[in-house]
């Protein structure tokens, strides 16, 4: 039986998160600079990029607690995605950052190539991969709900958590980031 992705509530959460996530590649740029725009405005507009989506997340984050945005989350199956973080670090940061931006047409393909990468995140929802969550610590899980539960979701959904490793049957409490990203309490 195959399964419907969920209807997300949060979509610009979402996209908020992926922006988040490229955040170290528009601090990267800043430093860097661009030929055909004028370091006067393209680096506020890289910091602008880099703290704004950032900022975001941890209001989310805040309001979640606040509101008491809480769910209790059963783990099924759980797999760790340290690799993504080295998917991510190679496959976007390090090719973004060689980049030659010194002429317009450089320059554009590489903004075309940044919302191409911006719709495969959000689309095969890596909205998660955030290096400020593995800077503080936070390990991404991908959970597998149960299949015989009748009552909860057959969806996955990811859990950020301190903890090195999620076992199938515990019982962990959320906060809710997203319909599909949850933190734990």
């Amino acid at each position: 039986m195959k399964t419907k992705p969920p209807n997300e509530s949060l979509q610009l959460l979402r996209l908020i998160m992926v922006l988040s996530s490229m955040a170290p590649l528009f601090v990267l740029w800043a430093v860097r600079g661009s030929g055909p725009i004028h370091d006067l405005y393209f680096v506020p507009v890289c910091f602008f990029f880099a703290i704004t989506p950032t900022l975001v997340l941890w209001w989310r984050i805040s309001t979640a607690r606040k509101i008491n945005d809480c769910q209790v989350k059963i783990i099924h199956k759980a797999d760790d995605h340290r690799d993504h973080i080295l998917v991510y670090l190679f496959a976007m940061l390090l090719p973004f950052y060689a980049v030659n931006l010194k002429d317009w047409r450089e320059f554009s393909a590489t903004a075309v190539a940044l919302l191409f990468i911006l719709f495969l995140f959000w689309h095969l929802n890596m909205h998660y991969m955030n290096l400020l969550f593995a800077i503080t610590g936070y390990r991404v899980f991908t959970v597998t709900p149960d299949p015989k539960d009748r009552l909860g979701s057959r969806t996955p959904f990811v859990i950020l958590t301190k903890r090195i490793a999620l076992s199938g049957g515990e019982q962990i409490e959320t906060y809710r980031l997203s319909d599909t990203v949850f933190i734990e309490k």
